[in-house]
């Protein structure tokens, strides 16, 4: 009897387990779930680009293939979720294999449409001929002004052919073009910043120069006449040229608004102090007239070959 119960416990025990692991899902790397399976080299999963346009592309990318072993693959996505661009990127490329294993000669262009993000990754075999500073190049010079504009198809187009062009001549980029396309790369991302912090400047500048002229108190014109002029000039080295004009049409503005506010009574007797009528300029106000310039200041199909991504690349937004 013992035996008998013994025997059919272990068989129910055997059948649980059996069960349990039938029903348990099979582990699997959770990025790899999220990846999918390529279709050739052109993998227009946002449908960006008609039927014919992707066969065009897919002929150019295998002629290319042919021609040089390098092995290109372009991407669409409608949106990541919540994975950056950068992290995609490099796990699409190493799980799909882009490049030949031999040579990491691959590039992966991915191109994201709701998220407003692109990245250009490249094999370790094409960095001396597509180092980071000249995909970014690629990105902000070709890709990014027709995405602006939600130009999707002519932009991914004419950003692909550049870098077919730029891996089918095979010229390795010099040290020197190098340091050119990075500091390129620093500017891009240096310079509206720094026009924002120049126009702080010229903006208190002008509100002083504007308030001063109106007022007619001569120090207070000079003090804003140099805070201007100076960050006019601040300007030039560090905002690119759109910045600049952008700096000269906020100070003629502010100044406008400065006389405007000059010539008011209350602002008048504010900047020249009590007792200081007329219409005569004077060198500088007897009360309190640094208060008031400073409140005046805040009120304003085919498989790839098992290359592996070489960690490098660009990435852009628009």
């Amino acid at each position: 009897m013992a035996l008998t119960m013994n025997s059919t416990t272990r068989r129910s025990w055997g059948a649980l387990v059996t069960l349990l692991l039938a029903s348990a899902p099979i582990a699997r790397p959770v990025h790899a779930q999220e990846l999918p399976a390529h279709v050739g080299k052109v993998n227009d999963f946002a449908e960006v680009l008609d039927a014919a346009q992707r066969a065009v592309l897919e002929t150019q990318l295998a002629e290319l293939e042919r021609a040089t072993s390098a092995e290109v693959a372009v991407v669409t996505m409608r949106t990541l979720g919540d994975r950056t661009v950068e992290d995609y990127a490099t796990d699409l490329f190493n799980t799909w294999g882009i490049g030949k294993k031999d040579r990491d000669n691959g590039v992966l262009i991915l191109v994201v449409v709701q998220d407003r993000y692109m990245r250009i990754e490249v094999g370790y075999g094409l960095e001396g001929i597509l180092p980071d500073g000249l995909a970014g190049a690629v990105i902000r010079e070709t890709f990014l002004p027709r995405f602006r504009v939600d130009d999707y198809r002519t932009g991914l187009l004419e950003g692909t052919a550049r870098v077919i062009d730029i891996v089918r001549r095979n010229e390795t980029v010099t040290p020197e073009q190098r340091a050119a396309f990075e500091q390129a790369a620093r500017d891009e991302g240096k310079t509206w910043g720094l026009t924002a912090f120049a126009g702080i400047f010229v903006g208190i500048g002008a509100l002083s120069l504007g308030t001063a002229a109106g007022a007619r108190v001569i120090v207070q014109l000079l003090f804003g006449l140099c805070f201007t002029v100076g960050g006019l000039y601040l300007s030039q080295f560090i905002a690119p040229r759109a910045g600049v004009i952008a700096l000269i049409a906020f100070a003629i503005a502010v100044t406008a608004l400065g006389v405007v506010l000059g010539r008011r009574p209350k602002w008048r007797r504010s900047l020249r102090g009590p007792g200081s009528g007329g219409s005569r300029w004077i060198a500088n106000g007897t009360s309190d007239s640094s208060s008031s310039s400073s409140s005046s200041s805040s009120s304003s199909g085919g498989s790839f070959g098992g290359g592996s991504s070489g960690g490098g690349g660009a990435s852009g937004r628009w």
